[in-house]
């Protein structure tokens, strides 16, 4: 009986942490100008914010799902490559 409360815990720990990480990359993509995107050859401004904003309802609406590990990659990846191609096209290399 205890392990089915330390799983829930550690589901809904999860949950909120992946729905912040989204929130973060949408909220990050929110700021960001949109000339830069495709300076840097990636998906215009758009396009992330439709993806990362359908990715967010569905982690919201699904819980610990397959969207929610979707929409973790996914932001892992705006937020470790495309925001740092995003940061470098704005402020150059140095």
């Amino acid at each position: 009986m205890a392990a089915f409360v330390i799983k829930s815990w550690i589901d809904y720990i999860l949950w909120i942490f992946i729905l912040g990480v989204l929130l973060w990359a949408f909220a990050d993509c929110v700021i960001r100008r949109k000339d830069a995107f495709p300076a840097i050859g990636t998906m215009p401004k758009v396009g992330w914010m439709a993806v990362i904003g359908l990715l967010i309802l569905l982690t919201i609406f699904t819980f610990i799902g397959l969207f929610a590990f979707i929409g973790a990659g996914l932001a892992a990846y705006y937020l470790l490559d495309v925001r740092r191609g995003l940061r470098e096209a704005a402020e150059g290399p140095w």
